[in-house]
């Protein structure tokens, strides 16, 4: 049974790598698309970012990942996982400091830089462009389905949703209705029944002359409204489409 390298055996060459967490193609690190890693390393990969420090004790990263086994055998694979994510990833990307397992702080993650773009979203100033919106648009982990990642998941798409919204609102203040109308486009087709969405939608047509499609728009959420819920557009939605007509 092979040990796992000690942080003092793992010289510190990740240096300026990338860690894809973002997107639907799956968990990897930039430069290796063509090699990709096995499932339970970017399962661990993942979840030691995600985690405070970058780090995690050995019962901790067993329990989680691997539930419905004993902890001995969870031990065991973990000892296994390490092994081989040492000889195949960059040196000292991931390493072991006694009980502890730790993601080195030398990798980026497309996620945190994502974090930084969703905090400027909220922030007074020029609306940001779409190019830089674009990582808000992608799901996290989404290869991963496991319970511990579901709150992850959960909590970034309701950050990154009210976020987006937010941004288009602000691009519609600022005169940018053609942008607005594309984010709005996204948001309606990723949440169809979220009202405020498809409202600004129907603004961001009335802004730019074309009360027609916005009259389209307002029946196709009326009909799907009182399909899937049994209910109907607010009246003041209703009556800032008729007063464009």
């Amino acid at each position: 049974m092979p040990n796992d390298r000690s942080s003092d055996d793992l010289p510190l060459r990740a240096e300026g790598a990338m860690l894809h967490l973002l997107g639907e193609d799956g968990i990897y690190i930039a430069g290796q698309e063509s090699d990709r890693m096995p499932p339970q390393t970017t399962e661990l990969l993942a979840y030691l970012a995600l985690r405070d420090g970058r780090q995690a004790r050995r019962l901790a990263i067993t329990t989680t990942l691997w539930p419905d086994i004993s902890e001995q055998a969870g031990r065991r694979r973990l000892s296994r996982l390490l092994w081989r994510a040492n000889r195949s990833l960059p040196p000292g990307l991931v390493f072991a400091k006694g009980e502890r397992i730790h993601l080195t702080d030398s990798v980026v993650t497309d996620w945190e830089r994502a974090e930084s773009i969703l905090a400027r979203a909220f922030q007074a100033g020029p609306p940001l462009r779409p190019d830089e919106l674009a990582p808000l648009h992608k799901p996290l982990m989404a290869s991963i389905r496991a319970p511990w990642s579901e709150e992850h998941q959960h909590h970034w798409d309701q950050r990154r949703f009210h976020a987006l919204r937010h941004a288009g609102e602000t691009l519609l203040r600022g005169g940018r209705p053609h942008q607005a109308s594309e984010l709005a486009t996204f948001l309606t087709a990723w949440q169809p029944l979220d009202e405020p969405c498809h409202e600004l939608l129907v603004r961001t047509y009335l802004h730019m002359g074309a009360p027609g499609r916005a009259t389209e728009l307002l029946q196709n959420l009326q009909r799907r409204l009182r399909k899937e819920l049994g209910v109907d557009p607010s009246p003041e939605l209703v009556a800032l489409v008729r007063q464009a007509i």
